[in-house]
């Protein structure tokens, strides 16, 4: 709302007939980067020199925030150069915004193959920005190195990344490593697959007093997906919750059901989400073993229980739920649920009833997309309020987890009866309706029949 105010405060000047100065001007661009409208703060740099009055040092700065703040990485390096040709001072707050674009930018890079630029571009010239600072004499600061960190992450540099947090720790205080630089470094390491690099990292952040919060976790649980280190990330599951240690908690009596976990973490900033959930699952389900399998339900069982996935309030219900939105690996522990609470339902004595798992064909990889866009978001803009407490830094690189990027309607429609088969005794057949093509149907009959013959 500041920034809308601000803006309007502007219009009214000019409305007036009076002439905004440099002051106004940079109070509303500043306002920009602080709305993220990169877009409109280039308008207001743009109009204000057509209109003559020049930008100065502060001016730049905030306007290359705005661009950092999107990403903008070309028109923040653009403006940089501008500063430079006009003998402008620049400081180490409009450099870290510089580095903090390239890093947003490189993450761009890694997933958009259309892009046009280099792949390992971006992070050398975030480096190169390092080195310009130390020559100019301006002492690069704990965000200055979290964006370089950022970038390397990007571009699967763990090593670099490594070496930059080192140069950290040599330097004074405010050079010192933050939560931001330590997820980023951690991230740099489990995009590589060096969990033990990234396991390290985040006990040397918690050694060094910084409390570890959910982005932090979440990054730790990344690395141990790509790792494949499946115990691990079942134990960091749990002391996100809000205890230490894992358990066996899967009924004798109720094949694939586990009994409810009580114990949820006091601390809001550490409680799993949608992200978290996604890379335990994947974890769990590409290991073997009958208790990795136990262990996966007792990771979705609690998921549900604390409203991450199968909202209480959403349209579902017992025997019709929708699966579009999810991953493949979630998708099956959704399944060994449903299954199992729809025959609670029936053993309960409640009538049976046809089950029907919505899948989605054609507009499903669409909606699946959206989906996985919201989610980055909402994890990106949880790491924007962290930043807001402690300045203004660079973004994590926090790229979508292995499963969530969509593989299609109808392979999500075929795995979802595979699943029903493979991990059911007996096995549990499944139809495809001839009118709706992405709902995957189990007759009312067969699943009584199947329940029947459950023990």
């Amino acid at each position: 709302r500041k920034y809308k105010d601000a803006l309007e405060l502007l219009e009214v000047l000019q409305d007036l007939g009076l002439k905004p100065d440099v002051y106004c001007y940079t109070a509303a661009i500043d306002a920009c980067a602080k709305g993220r409208m990169w877009r409109k703060a280039l308008e207001l740099l743009s109009e204000m020199k057509d209109r003559g009055v020049a930008p100065n040092e502060v001016t730049y700065s905030v306007a290359i925030t705005a661009c950092g703040n999107g990403g903008q990485w070309r028109h923040a390096m653009n403006l940089l150069n501008q500063m430079r040709e006009k003998g402008l001072k620049i400081n180490v707050i409009t450099y870290s915004s510089t580095i903090s674009a390239l890093a947003k930018g490189a993450r761009r890079v890694r997933d958009d193959s259309t892009d046009g630029t280099a792949g390992d571009e971006l992070w050398v010239k975030a480096l190169d920005l390092l080195d310009q600072m130390k020559k100019e004499g301006v002492e690069p600061d704990a965000y200055s190195y979290s964006g370089a960190i950022s970038a390397c992450a990007s571009a699967g540099r763990w090593e670099e990344a490594l070496d930059l947090l080192a140069t950290m720790k040599k330097g004074g205080p405010k050079t010192r490593p933050n939560k931001i630089t330590y997820t980023a470094a951690i991230s740099a390491c489990g995009r590589a697959g060096e969990y033990e690099h990234a396991l390290r990292l985040f006990e040397d952040m918690r050694n060094d007093g910084i409390a570890a919060d959910r982005i932090s976790y979440n990054a730790v649980v990344s690395a141990l997906r790509v790792g494949q280190q499946a115990e691990k990330a079942y134990e960091i599951w749990g002391e996100m919750c809000g205890r230490k240690g894992s358990r066996n908690v899967t009924s004798r009596k109720n094949k694939g059901a586990s009994k409810p976990i009580a114990s949820a973490t006091s601390d809001p900033r550490l409680s799993p989400d949608i992200i978290t959930l996604t890379d335990v699952i994947a974890t769990l389900e590409r290991s073997e073993g009958a208790e990795n399998r136990q262990r996966m339900d007792e990771v979705f069982n609690e998921a549900v229980e604390r409203g991450i996935i199968l909202p209480a309030d959403s349209l579902d219900s017992t025997w019709e739920v929708d699966l579009s939105g999810m991953s493949i690996p979630v998708a099956h522990a959704a399944c060994r649920y449903i299954v199992q609470r729809a025959l609670r339902e029936v053993k309960g004595g409640r009538p049976c009833e046809d089950l029907l798992l919505i899948t989605g064909v054609g507009k499903g990889q669409q909606q699946q997309a959206h989906h996985d866009d919201s989610d980055l978001d909402r994890e990106e803009n949880n790491l924007s309020a962290a930043e807001e407490d402690e300045g203004n830094g660079p973004t994590v690189d926090l790229s979508p987890p292995l499963g969530l990027k969509g593989r299609g309607s109808t392979s999500l429609r075929e795995y979802v009866r595979q699943v029903l088969r493979d991990d059911h005794d007996p096995q549990l057949y499944s139809t495809i309706p001839p009118l709706s093509q992405g709902t995957v149907k189990v007759s009312g009959k067969v699943f009584q029949q199947w329940a029947d013959a459950q023990t």
